[in-house]
């Protein structure tokens, strides 16, 4: 899962990379601390694929990893590509969803900007730019498209009229995600940002909920809407794990905190599952793949091989396998499925591919 982080200065994204990734990338109260984008990759805890190596006594054990890109705060004109952040958000394109950090936290050593502490329209600031960056890019494709269909190219005509739908849904100050379908498949193809699933992150003080009038708004636009007290998350980060929870409960914060919490909230954005390999040494692997991914292709995400190859997949639910203790002894419990190619795959299935090449 690959998240990228968009705000304006001072909104704490710097702060919830390094939450995310364990970095140390300088926080500072001042604009543009971070200059230049950056990038870190954490792993992904699930307590479920530690169950599933130690009761087989498999050694080594890769989680999911999600990868977060942090740019420069974004100002005014950053959609036409003015400013460090308007000349970086040509990186999150290749994103699989946006996080779009806004502020809810008072700090007085800690400048807003705007001279204001506003999450709605710290939202709807940067939703502008984004849109202008997505008109300006949509806008070139179709001035493209629309000479070549001139000169006859039937691929081109086809692509026309969806790309001038797509031209007014960001006219009209609208992201690509709310376009019509048809639109909406040539903004995927753009890679606009505004077509990506995304996760409105509150920065708040305190635990909570976000908004009222921000989770109105994300809804509004297609998005998700959370909050996290960012800073809270990062001091806590910092202490060993039982001072943690234990200061957590006290707090308030609950169980989904820091950066599990967000995770979480990406997988729910994206409509992930996950399933894992791992029948025996030497590793087990946790997998997450879009809900409704057919077993051939869980297969590809494994080996080419194994979807070019594809025989079977011998399915068994993780704790179904810790209970028993073996994938062999899964098999003579009949816990075991046979499934073909078409077999969709379940959150916490264990695979077993079977093919030939």
């Amino acid at each position: 899962m690959d998240l990228g982080l968009v705000g304006l200065p001072n909104a704490g994204k710097t702060a919830l990379f390094n939450l995310i990734t364990g970095a140390a990338a300088e926080v500072a109260p001042y604009p543009f601390t971070t200059r230049e984008p950056l990038r870190g990759v954490a792993d992904v805890p699930d307590p479920r694929l530690d169950a599933i190596a130690d009761v087989q006594d498999i050694p080594r054990r890769v989680p999911a990893q999600v990868q977060v890109v942090d740019i420069a705060g974004l100002q005014p004109g950053a959609g036409r590509g003015e400013g460090l952040g308007g000349q970086a958000l040509g990186r999150l394109r290749e994103m699989d969803a946006v996080v779009h950090v806004v502020r809810d936290f008072r700090n007085a050593e800690v400048p807003h900007p705007a001279s204001r502490v506003d999450p709605l329209a710290d939202a709807e600031a940067v939703d502008l730019e984004l849109v202008l960056a997505d008109r300006e890019q949509a806008a070139r494709r179709a001035e493209r498209v629309e000479r070549a269909a001139r000169s006859g190219d039937a691929a081109a005509r086809a692509e026309s009229g969806p790309l001038a739908a797509l031209v007014a849904e960001l006219d009209a100050g609208r992201p690509a995600r709310l376009a019509p379908e048809a639109a909406r498949e040539a903004a995927a193809g753009l890679g606009l940002l505004t077509a990506k699933p995304t996760l409105v992150l509150v920065n708040t003080d305190d635990p909570g909920p976000p908004p009222d009038a921000v989770a109105a708004y994300a809804e509004e636009q297609g998005a998700l809407a959370i909050a996290l007290p960012v800073g809270v998350e990062l001091e806590l980060a910092g202490l060993s794990p039982e001072e943690a929870g234990e200061l957590a409960v006290e707090l308030g914060l609950g169980e989904a905190r820091g950066a599990a919490a967000l995770v979480a909230a990406g997988y729910g954005l994206l409509d992930l599952v996950t399933f894992f390999t791992g029948s025996g040494p030497p590793e087990a692997r946790a997998w997450p793949v879009p809900r409704g991914t057919t077993a051939d292709r869980a297969a590809g995400r494994v080996h080419s091989d194994m979807e070019r190859g594809f025989i079977r997949a011998e399915v068994v639910p993780w704790d179904a396998l810790v209970e028993v203790g073996s994938f062999a002894r899964a098999r003579e419990r009949a816990l075991v499925r046979m499934e073909g190619r078409d077999y969709v795959v379940q959150e916490g299935d264990v695979l077993q591919i079977r093919f030939a090449v």
